[in-house]
């Protein structure tokens, strides 16, 4: 069961970086609205910071397995 809630929080973690990349490839270059200015910052820091948390997840797995 515990491996069920795992498996469930990566897809969570997947889909919302999939949303992020989808909100930097659709969101104006030329925007004046500091809100907006403020997400793209926070997106661009989690696309890059997800993918590592999750090789990360996933190695920690795979050692704690075997």
């Amino acid at each position: 069961m515990c491996v069920a809630m795992e498996r469930n929080e990566l897809v969570q973690i997947l889909t919302l970086w999939f949303v992020i990349l989808i909100f930097l490839q659709t969101a104006s270059g030329t925007t004046e609205n500091q809100v907006l200015d403020a997400i793209g910052i926070v997106a661009i820091l989690l696309m890059y910071i997800l993918p590592l948390w999750i090789l990360t997840e996933l190695v920690s797995d795979l050692i704690g397995n075997h």
